[in-house]
């Protein structure tokens, strides 16, 4: 048995492992089935209110909690049973240049709620190519898991795709 597992840990410590850069693979978001989709750069571009390349200069983070499960007391009296932290992030970005949106403005708010993979961190003084849906719940626009929002040194296909849709 012991030999069984030196074998395995050598084996798999052998295998070609692929570097991504600190907490983010070449996608902003984790495409998870029946949540989230792969979209062409057109479909992004359509669904998008914003589209832009822009660089974090200011990160505004609030928390708030949430009851995620609820249950009764001794009374019958509806209570929570779980209650968990809810992060909610708001990205300063300094635009560098538009390709959908009000090229006038030199700084947007963009929302992200962070829960998983599905909504993205975003790393100050960091450049991204974002796509920004309309907001629902709240007064910015976010950034959509769906969209092919990317930072920007591994953007540069997506942007020649842009090119062409923005002509």
């Amino acid at each position: 048995m012991i030999l069984f597992l030196m074998f395995t840990a050598f084996s798999y410590a052998q295998r070609d492992r692929v570097p991504i850069d600190s907490i983010h693979n070449k996608r902003l978001c984790t495409v998870y089935p029946g949540m989230t989709k792969f979209q062409t750069i057109q479909e992004s571009f359509d669904e998008s209110k914003l589209v832009f390349t822009g660089k974090v200069i200011e990160v505004i983070r609030t928390e708030t909690v949430e009851s995620s499960d609820f249950g009764f007391d001794e009374n019958g009296k509806e209570i929570a049973l779980h209650i968990e932290p809810i992060y909610n992030y708001w990205y300063i970005f300094e635009v560098k240049r538009w390709f959908k949106g009000d090229a006038k403005t030199k700084r947007v708010k963009i929302y992200s709620r962070i829960y998983s993979n599905v909504s993205p961190l975003l790393l100050l003084n960091k450049n991204y190519l974002i796509f920004a849906v309309e907001g629902e719940l709240q007064e910015s626009p976010y950034i959509y898991c769906n969209g092919n929002s990317t930072i920007l040194e591994y953007a540069s296909q997506y942007i020649k795709e842009l090119e062409l849709i923005h002509k």
